[in-house]
Formats: structure tokens, C-alpha cells, sequence
């Protein structure tokens, strides 16, 4: 299927108004999607809101099977979370962990996932264990066998660093955690939406994603992926009515289903728009949008390379349409804020968020831009022009430009 680039950003009106380069944070939605939670709004503000979801439970209920569609999965292995990171706690605070007990994991981990590793250390005593990379970035799958053992509860791995432009090779990973019959957790909050993610392929246990990303949904949604055959084998950290049937003054049962991690309250218009996003998205294919993304940032980063005075810091053998660089003597956050005054909005990826693999690098921070397939080349030789005055300025002790 051959892209209509025009049609595309005609369904995008925020093409109009900025060059957006910062869809790993947050991408421009279609109409249909502001356009369907605009609607639902206005119809809960005059009719009421239980009295609109019941009208809408069937439309509601198409977002299982749209999720489902995308990633290759069944609608009863899809859950609906506020967010990617609460879609990962959930399940990570699902398994029963025991002392002693370990979860193996990568150097680029974002830090929310991180984090929560090492609250599970705190409370759980497990051991968090890191799976070396090389020095381009490539995890070192044979370390990864050899660090095996029957402790190793989990493996979670970020499938597209939030810092570079890597992709992890989450097949390869896949058959090993089902040689050795281990769990295992993908953060896809990045990959899927922008590149073809099959969770039968991949052979994960769990995968957590986002909507306002790749997906190019609202804020405040998400989905997990949990594979049926192991549901049994968890316990949710907190019960939700509608997730547990509440017997008597002593007694519940739980429901065994994916819905152990949903909650009863949810915003219904968000989940519509979501539901649009992913609608929109299947229709045009995945594997032709991820070919339009590969081509604008294969083109971005041959243009930034031939500029002095720029390093591309992506790693790895496979790249995404994330695309990081620095600006010799230019700050990232600084870069970043002198190109939004440009109506360029790319973003700043700190320290902050992938400690292990930024100080292994030596770096403090890089700026981000992140391709979708309604970019265009002409949007990308704006930004290399920009990035060059603004280098230009810096090493003349000029001020920034706005």
C-alpha cells in the first residue's frame, strides 16, 4: 500500500501549525480522534455520563479488538491502563516474588521500569540483574543464556530506548526466556505504533504501550498485553470491582481474566479516541508506515552527519525512527528550547531517564527527534538548517537565535 502523504496530514490539522519531531513524546493526532472525544464530551455534559457509555458500549468494546489486531493477540489478552509505565507495574507487582528470586534485565531501561526494579529489591529482596551490551549498544544475548538460572523469575526489556535509536532484537530474547520457561515483559511504549510489533513472534509474556506516542492517541491511556497462560500464575496488587466479586462481609472471588488489571473507572471518551488512533493506524498498515518512518530517519541522520560540529549518538545495528544528536557547545535543552521558538518541536533525553546506558556513554543529555510517517523531507532540511545556524551561533559566542 503506497501512502497518501497529503491525505495524511490533511487528517492531521497540528501539521499546520509546527514541524513535530517529537512523536516518542507525544504525536499529533488525527481529526477522528479529537473529533469523536470533542463529540462524547458533549453528550456526557448534557445527557449524563453512565447514560453515554451504555449508548456507546459496543464502540467502546471495539478498542480489544483494534488493540488486538495490532499486536497479533486475542481481545481477552487486552487490559486498558492509564499509561504504559502503569501497565508495567501492574504486572510486575502481580508476580509473586519471593526472596532471592531474579529478574534479569538491560542497560537501557527507561527509568520509570528502573525504578520500580528497585523498589521490588527493597521490599521483595530479589536481585536485579543487568544483561551487558556491547560497545555499539547490542545486547549480548549469549551473556544473557549464561546469566540463566532457576532463580531467574522475569526478563524485562525495553524494546526501544527512550534515549537513542535502537531497537532490541525482542524475537531473538523471546525464544530464550521459552527455552528456559522464564516470564517475560516487554515496555513497548515506544515500538508499538511505529514499528510492526507481533506479540506471537516476540513470544512475550507481557507487553505494556501507550497511546500518546506511536499510536498518536490521547494522553492518559494505555494497554498491556498478558498472554492467558500465565494469568494463573498471578495475584494483582490491588483488587478494583471490576476485577473481583465482592461474596460477603469475609469472603471474594477473583476474576481470572485479563481484567485483574483494569480499573471500573476510566475516562470512555479517551478510550474512544484511542480507539479511533488504533483504527486509523490498522487501516493504513503498520508494515507501510514503519517503511515511510525507516526512510525519513535513515534520510535525517545522513543529513545531520554531514554537518562539523554534530554527532548522531544513535547505537545499535537496528535503528528506529528516533533520532539522537548532539551540537558541540550547545546544550540539549538549550537546542531544544531555541527550535520550539522556531515552531520545531523535538525534545531533550536526560540522564535522568537511562542512568546505566547514559553514563556508560559519557552523556549528560542529547536531543531527540522523533520521525512519524506525516513527516515529510522538507520538514527534516528546515530542522538540519535550523540545527546548523544554531551551531553556527554558538561557536561564533553569538546568542542563540529565536
Amino acid at each position: 500500500m503506497s501512502l497518501n502523504i497529503e491525505q495524511l496530514r490533511a487528517d492531521t490539522p497540528g501539521t499546520q501549525a509546527v514541524i513535530h519531531f517529537n512523536n516518542a513524546g507525544c504525536s499529533l493526532p488525527v481529526k477522528e480522534t479529537i473529533d469523536i472525544i470533542t463529540e462524547y464530551l458533549q453528550l456526557e455534559a448534557t445527557l449524563g455520563g453512565y447514560e453515554v457509555k451504555n449508548k456507546y458500549e459496543n464502540i467502546i468494546n471495539e478498542f480489544y479488538t483494534e488493540a488486538g489486531r495490532l499486536i497479533n493477540a486475542a481481545d481477552d489478552e487486552i487490559a486498558i491502563v492509564s499509561n504504559a509505565s502503569d501497565g508495567i507495574n501492574k504486572v510486575l507487582f502481580s508476580i509473586p516474588w519471593e526472596a532471592g528470586d531474579v529478574l534479569l534485565t538491560t542497560e537501557v531501561e527507561y527509568g520509570n521500569c528502573y525504578l520500580n526494579y528497585l523498589k521490588l529489591k527493597e521490599e521483595k529482596g530479589i536481585e536485579v540483574k543487568i544483561v551487558p551490551s556491547d560497545d555499539d549498544g547490542n545486547i549480548l544475548l549469549e551473556k544473557m543464556e549464561e546469566m540463566i538460572s532457576p532463580k531467574v523469575k522475569l526478563i524485562a526489556v525495553t524494546h526501544i530506548p527512550t534515549n537513542s535509536g535502537l531497537i532490541m532484537p525482542a524475537e531473538e530474547i523471546g525464544k530464550i526466556t521459552k527455552k528456559h520457561n522464564i516470564l517475560y515483559l516487554l515496555d513497548a511504549c515506544q515500538s508499538v505504533g511505529q514499528i510492526p510489533v507481533d506479540v506471537e513472534k516476540i513470544q512475550c509474556d507481557f507487553l505494556s504501550t501507550t497511546s500518546r506516542k506511536y499510536l498518536r492517541g490521547p494522553r492518559g491511556m494505555g494497554f498491556i498485553y498478558v498472554r492467558k497462560e500465565v494469568l494463573k500464575r498471578l495475584t494483582p496488587a490491588t483488587l478494583d470491582m471490576v476485577t473481583a466479586h465482592w461474596k460477603d462481609a469475609d469472603n471474594y472471588d477473583l476474576d481470572c481474566s485479563v481484567k485483574i488489571f483494569e480499573q471500573w473507572e476510566k475516562s470512555y471518551a479517551l478510550v474512544l479516541g484511542f480507539t479511533k488512533a488504533l483504527s486509523y493506524l490498522n487501516n493504513l498498515g503498520v508494515e507501510n508506515t514503519w517503511k515511510r518512518i525507516q526512510h525519513l530517519s535513515t534520510y535525517l541522520r545522513s543529513e545531520l552527519e554531514k554537518i562539523g560540529g554534530i554527532e548522531v549518538t544513535d547505537v545499535g545495528k537496528k535503528k528506529c525512527g528516533i533520532v539522537t544528536f548532539s551540537v558541540a557547545g550547545v546544550d540539549s535543552e538549550e537546542l531544544v528550547n531555541a527550535l520550539l521558538q522556531q515552531g520545531i518541536n523535538l525534545s531533550a533525553s536526560l540522564r535522568f531517564s537511562s542512568v546505566i546506558d547514559m553514563d556508560k556513554r559519557g552523556l549528560e543529555g542529547v536531543a531527540r527527534a522523533s520521525i512519524h510517517y506525516y513527516n515529510t523531507e522538507d520538514e527534516i532540511d528546515i530542522l538540519v538548517e535550523k540545527v546548523e545556524q544554531i551551531f553556527a551561533y554558538a561557536m561564533s559566542k553569538k546568542e542563540i537565535p529565536n
